[in-house]
């Protein structure tokens, strides 16, 4: 992205779904906030509203829980065309209501969440890839301007991940979502709690960042982690990728099919935790789950502070 290159700071949104749960919008048993698309569809055009009005450039649609095999289970499969080309709809309808000024770019969520949030349940590796490509191909032809890929946490996820999207000529955000080991010592991915094998970020990077395309453009992320690994992460992060990062990091804590918010970092905790990502080269920077309007507003008035 040439704003990166110019040495910019892309202040992204907040989180969707966990926002939409704070607003009282059921969440769904088997597809959290895919219902959301056909129940609440007002609520989520709110939710990029409050975002695009307190700063934010860079909105995440709510596909995260659109793909293939989280939509069928939910007795949606026959709307996950619909229910893709809405979340970006949704989001340019508040960009024009908000009169957002450029840039502005929109991002397609493609994620590892299964329904029921229980990644058990993801299809095959083919069939996972297959149905990826789906999502990308609707989002991309709904109009994001990139795509980002959440809640990583192994090299073949991540493969079929990327491989849906690298066909199209958009910049991919590559997001992994980590946490410490038993140790306190060592960042390990959330793959354990998928169900796969733990996994060091560390060992995951080593294989994965040889094998990225050098044709496209890439960006690394850390997201969906609590503050307090987040640091470390990225440190693990910069041995093995010298190119563009993003960080959205959550806080609080899940008890499916709900976000509990008793221990939300407040916005100063937020906004402290993301002048240093910046000082040390970050260039994307918003919030995952639990981190909200109030947070990103935050930051934006800082950064205008600063400049």
């Amino acid at each position: 992205m040439t704003h990166l290159a110019e040495g910019h700071i892309v202040l992204m949104d907040g989180a969707m779904g966990t926002e939409l749960d704070r607003r009282d919008v059921p969440m769904h048993g088997k597809a959290w906030s895919a219902a959301a698309m056909t129940t609440h569809p007002d609520a989520v055009r709110g939710v990029h509203a409050d975002y695009i009005g307190g700063g934010a450039r860079m909105h995440i649609v709510n596909s995260f829980a659109l793909a293939r095999h989280v939509l069928e289970p939910a007795g949606f499969g026959d709307d996950v065309a619909s229910f893709n080309a809405k979340s970006v709809a949704l989001c340019r309808e508040a960009l024009e209501v908000q009169d957002a000024q450029d840039p502005q770019w929109i991002v397609g969520s493609l994620s590892t969440f299964a329904a029921q949030s229980d990644r058990s349940r993801l299809p095959d590796p083919v069939a996972l890839e297959e149905n990826y490509r789906e999502q990308a191909h609707i989002l991309a032809d709904a109009g994001v301007d990139l795509f980002t890929l959440e809640m990583l946490c192994d090299f073949e996820l991540t493969q079929a991940a990327l491989n849906a999207t690298l066909h199209f000529d958009k910049p991919v955000i590559v997001g992994f979502t980590t946490k410490w080991a038993g140790d306190g010592a060592t960042v390990m991915t959330r793959a354990d709690e998928m169900g796969l094998d733990p996994v060091a970020f560390d060992d995951v990077l080593a294989d994965l960042v040889p094998a990225l395309p050098t044709d496209k453009p890439m960006i690394m992320s850390i997201m969906h982690s609590d503050l307090d690994v987040t640091d470390a992460a990225l440190d693990v992060l910069r041995r093995h990728w010298s190119g563009p990062l993003a960080i959205y990091p959550n806080s609080g804590r899940f008890e499916y099919p709900h976000w509990q918010f008793d221990s939300v970092c407040p916005p100063e905790e937020f906004v402290s935790a993301a002048q240093g990502w910046i000082k040390r080269g970050v260039g994307i920077i918003g919030g995952c789950c639990g981190i909200g309007p109030d947070h990103i507003s935050a930051l934006a008035s800082q950064q205008a502070t600063a400049s």
